[in-house]
């Protein structure tokens, strides 16, 4: 057996085409650069600990080195002393607790980012192109070389390499000669993300993606009035477990462009059929027709309406004249009333009582208010169009008196445009503008997913939950 191996590079986002990483990429992802006030504080306290381990050394054993190579006769100097085993002991301890400290602080750099200033300090390292580790060797032991050699002018050379050089970055991320010869960069991981934090990156990245291509085209409005003269009103025609069904109109007043139009004969591409069943059977040749029963006398004006003509399969039936307006259906459905026992035929009917006028508001008259309490406490006061919510929300064309109401997310679980609130005629309602994560309306307790571009209408107490965050919707 041939075993096949998949050698293909690793696809690494944020880099431009000639593989440089973009900094608009890593600040879409909610990464923030690290101030030079806390680097040089990260920096001034690995050192400040360095030294702290070094001080028996520096305090001891070298004024006593000193001494002794001063003296005429060094050898004896040195064999003349009583602490020379105190010497060694103290030299070795802290040669050995220095080295330690180094090695800890590399690894600790070139696995996960961070030493001990930079815990302190709420920094982190990453490389620069694929924002993860960044590795041992040229991620420590690169940017140490490069520090220690730094240090061999005294004064000016850590001045110039670790405190002036991140000003001279091209992309103003702040990163200085040892991170260029590193490739690593310093992210702020208090007032940023963590690129550590692998959940959080990994929605960040996938959040990132979809809004790069969030670029969908714009769904038909089901509010088109059927007198459009736009070349695409989109009339609504039928309902089933799939959606709303509908055509296009190809002119004002002009009838519905379908297989039985008489001014084309074939049928658009593109244009949903619904396929109307036969409405009778013929008989089979040989075998009696059923005669019909005989149908009831029925008074001239309380006569049924005629039958409407066979549709041909396939084809599509525009709504007819005079007809009433289409409606959608109610969200949920509710119980049917149970029918009332019939009344004995030879009883007189009571005299009806007089109706009591209902306080109610009348089916005609659009809501006074209506507000949305977010579940941080948050209440949006919705104007006369409606409003439309997401992180950074756009309305559309259609959209009239609707205004965009931008909502925080800092789990980034809202899309950019996710859902919008409407009043239309006398109604409130709500439509899900094809988010990535969805838009659910809870009634009491009833749970209903929404349809991307389908209006469901809402009713007082109704909450809509979209991504991470929620809202209750009143209307007075």
């Amino acid at each position: 057996m041939i075993w096949e191996i998949d050698e293909r590079a690793r696809t690494i986002e944020g880099l431009d085409a000639d593989g440089r990483p973009r900094p608009e990429y890593a600040a879409s992802l909610g990464l923030r650069r690290a101030p030079f006030g806390r680097r040089a504080l990260a920096t001034v306290i690995e050192a400040l600990v360095l030294l702290l381990i070094q001080s028996p050394m520096l305090i001891v054993v070298v004024p006593a080195l000193t001494t002794v190579a001063l003296a005429t006769d060094p050898v004896e100097a040195l064999t003349a002393r009583d602490d020379v085993v105190l010497l060694i002991i103290l030299a070795a301890v802290s040669s050995g607790l220095s080295t330690a400290f180094l090695l800890t602080q590399l690894i600790l750099l070139g696995r996960r980012g961070v030493t001990l200033g930079k815990a302190l300090t709420g920094l982190r390292a990453v490389n620069v192109r694929t924002l993860e580790r960044p590795g041992f060797w040229r991620g420590a032991v690169v940017r140490y070389l490069v520090l220690c050699a730094s240090t061999i002018v005294p004064v000016l050379g850590p001045l110039l390499v670790i405190a002036l050089s991140p000003l001279f970055d091209p992309d103003r991320r702040g990163r200085s000669w040892p991170d260029f010869a590193a490739a690593v960069w310093l992210v702020d991981v208090k007032r940023g993300l963590n690129p550590y934090d692998d959940k959080r990156m990994r929605i960040a990245r996938k959040t990132v993606a979809t809004d790069l291509l969030d670029v969908k085209a714009e769904l038909p409005s089901l509010a088109t009035p059927v007198a459009s003269g736009g070349a695409e009103a989109y009339v609504p025609l039928a309902r089933n477990k799939g959606g709303v069904l509908g055509a296009v109109r190809s002119a004002p007043g002009s009838g519905i462009i379908g297989e039985t139009d008489a001014a084309e004969e074939e049928a658009r591409p593109g244009i949903p059929t619904t396929v109307a069943p036969a409405p009778f059977a013929a008989p089979a040749p040989g075998l009696p027709a059923a005669s019909p029963a005989p149908a009831p006398a029925v008074p001239a004006a309380s006569a049924p309406a005629p039958m409407p003509a066979a549709v041909a399969p396939g084809a599509i039936v525009a709504p007819g004249a005079g007809s009433a307006p289409w409606t959608p259906p109610p969200l949920l459905e509710e119980p049917a009333p149970a029918a009332a026992p019939a009344a004995p035929a030879a009883a007189p009917p009571a005299p009806a009582a007089p109706a009591a006028e209902s306080p109610a508001r009348p089916a005609s008259a659009s809501p006074a208010v209506v507000e949305l309490t977010l579940d941080s406490g948050d209440t949006i006061a919705v104007p006369g169009g409606g409003v439309v919510l997401g992180r950074a929300p756009a309305t559309g064309p259609d959209d009239r008196d609707v205004a965009p109401v931008p909502v925080v997310d800092h789990t980034r679980s809202i899309s950019k445009t996710h859902w919008a609130l409407l009043r239309v005629d006398a109604r409130v309602v709500a439509v899900e503008r094809g988010s990535t994560n969805g838009s659910v309306l809870v009634r009491g307790s009833r749970e209903q997913a929404l349809v991307p571009g389908q209006p469901v209408e809402l009713h007082d107490g109704d909450t809509i939950r979209f991504g991470d965050r929620s809202a209750v919707v009143a209307i007075r």
